[in-house]
């Protein structure tokens, strides 16, 4: 999940009143944000799916209602700006979307500066996905002349200083020589015209989604800012503009529109309106298992900062804020209301069904020897299910048939592992520049060839160990074996045996009922080489099943 920092000072001052941090926390979690707290700093990891929560003044709004202290529908005035963006033809095979704001009324502190650069980035790395549908630009209003044309020009173009950049550049050197150049060039290296922000003096705002122009720069004497959002996906421009402005009106800054010239249209954006839903009280009640009343749903809602528009009967007319960008069903605005409830209220009861559920034997076992190993000293491990031949047989000096992958991917992923050993030992092979010991063990499926069965293969689950050091030998190994089964309640008895992964002489079977369970030993020197180690390795692999 995403995470976001923000001060526990600026936080309260955004709620407008001062809450305990052990509180604030508390109900965070109910909120579905996870915090901790750490002196001022409080870390919140959000949930992927509100963008709007990318910001402390996002989470402080919400917050606000969810403790009551500001419930119902934000609402947001906007004024018309002067400031208009013409939109040339260009650019529809590039970048068609553009959306653009004006803020003014700006005070810039430590902790807004911080929210904003936080902000972009998140919503850049999310909703924009790494700016391929959506890239943000702010820049310094008084710096900017309108109208605002966004363009294309060639690759070798027109020259601008970058920001963070100490002369002018070609757009191709740009991508070519500029840090987020060469992090973010792939997105439009490969067209035949680049997408350009200018305004009526020729000043370049941005190369979206690369850089903006040092021309442009915030600074700390900026009393307004030119907000634009272009990219690929219109629903993404306009959602991740108004997430901004909607956060900056939080902090008492002003908001006004921006006129927006196509080629075939004209629009103003951003769009505050609310979007309207209609939501079923029975279906509400039946999803969440409450009897509620619609006047009790309704209440709720504004918790949510939803508005309530209408309630006829059963059904609500609810009109969400436009900065959500995750409302697409009914059920959304269900899990809502479960939320506004409180998860914590929520009495669990059992389905209405013949049976009931319980873990299956085989998940208590694995459990159970997840603990035992844990206790003697290992830790866990989890590796891919997917090998090959090489890593299975060639390095582990053994033969055998294992099940392939119709169409792989790679040549790394050709087969599906029947033993859990190779991958124990390609961990290590990982972490060999450590110091020493390491104890790992996983607890895994592995899959045989099985004729007797539809498929001709079965899944076997298995817990297998390895040890790398100096003075370890088949003794501590045989040792965490025969702990592991005997708190499994598990009798066994020990046999000598043979098998080309081990050292002759320094491997044996664990036998229950007279059939094998697994092998315990010493790993062959060459199978240690193999997987590149230099130190001994003691491992074993029993069956679960």
């Amino acid at each position: 999940m995403p995470s976001i920092t923000v001060s526990y000072r600026d936080f309260c001052k955004l709620l407008g009143k001062r809450v305990k941090q052990s509180k604030l926390c508390e109900r965070l979690s109910m909120l579905g944000v996870e915090a901790e707290a750490a002196g001022d700093e409080i870390k919140l990891e959000i949930a992927h799916n509100r963008t709007d929560l990318l910001s402390p003044e996002g989470v402080a709004r919400a917050l606000k209602g969810f403790l009551g202290i500001e419930v119902g529908l934000p609402r947001y005035e906007i004024r018309p700006s002067k400031v208009t963006v013409e939109v040339d033809l260009s650019v529809k095979s590039i970048r068609p979307y553009i959306a653009a704001g004006v803020v003014t009324g700006v005070k810039l502190t430590d902790d807004v500066v911080a929210s904003l650069m936080q902000v972009q980035e998140k919503l850049h790395a999310s909703l924009c996905r790494k700016r391929r549908k959506g890239s943000i630009g702010v820049y310094d209003l008084d710096t900017v002349t309108p109208p605002i044309r966004y363009t294309t020009t060639l690759p070798d173009g027109l020259r601008f200083v970058p920001l963070d950049f100490g002369r002018e550049l070609t757009p191709a050197q740009i991508l070519r020589e500029h840090p987020k150049g060469m992090e973010y060039g792939s997105i439009i290296r490969d067209l035949p015209r680049y997408p350009l922000l200018i305004d009526s003096r020729g000043v370049v705002l941005s190369m979206p989604p690369i850089i903006n122009s040092e021309d442009t720069r915030v600074t700390s004497k900026t009393k307004g800012f030119f907000i634009d959002v272009t990219g690929l996906d219109e629903r993404v421009v306009n959602k991740s503009l108004t997430i901004l402005m909607t956060g900056l009106a939080e902090r008492g800054f002003r908001l006004e529109s921006v006129a927006v010239k196509y080629p075939n249209k004209r629009i103003r954006t951003p769009n505050l309106g609310p979007q309207k839903w209609c939501l079923s009280a029975r279906n509400a009640n039946g999803f969440i298992g409450l009897d509620l009343k619609p006047v009790a749903i309704a209440k709720i809602a504004k918790r949510m900062r939803y508005g309530v528009a209408n309630i006829g009967g059963d059904v609500l007319t609810l009109l969400a804020p436009p900065y959500r960008a995750d409302i697409m069903h009914e059920v959304d605005l269900i899990e809502d209301i479960a939320i506004g409830y409180g998860y914590d209220r929520l009495e669990p009861t059992l389905p209405k069904v013949l049976t009931t559920g319980e873990r299956s034997p085989i998940e208590r076992i694995s459990d159970k020897a997840r603990r035992v190993l844990t206790g003697l000293g290992f830790m866990e491990v989890m590796t891919y299910t997917l090998t090959n031949p090489h890593v299975s047989f060639e390095l582990m000096r053994a033969k055998g048939d294992a099940v392939e992958i119709a169409n792989p991917v790679s040549e790394d992923y050709t087969t599906v592992r029947n033993s859990l050993l190779p991958s124990l030992l390609s961990v290590l092979r990982e972490n060999r520049r450590n110091p020493l010991p390491h104890q790992i063990f996983e607890v895994g499926d592995v899959v045989v060839l099985d004729e007797k069965t539809e498929t001709g293969a079965r899944n076997v689950r298995r817990a297998a160990a390895a040890v790398i050091g100096e003075g370890i030998g088949f003794t501590y190994i045989k040792a965490a074996a025969e702990a592991l089964l005997r708190e499994l309640g598990i009798s066994w008895e020990v046999r000598a045996t043979w098998h080309p992964s081990f050292l002759d002489g320094r491997v044996a079977e664990l036998v229950v009922r007279g059939k094998r369970l697994g092998l315990v030993g010493e790993l062959y020197p060459e199978v240690i080489l193999g997987f590149e180690l230099e130190h001994p390795v003691a491992a074993f692999e029993i069956d679960l099943e």
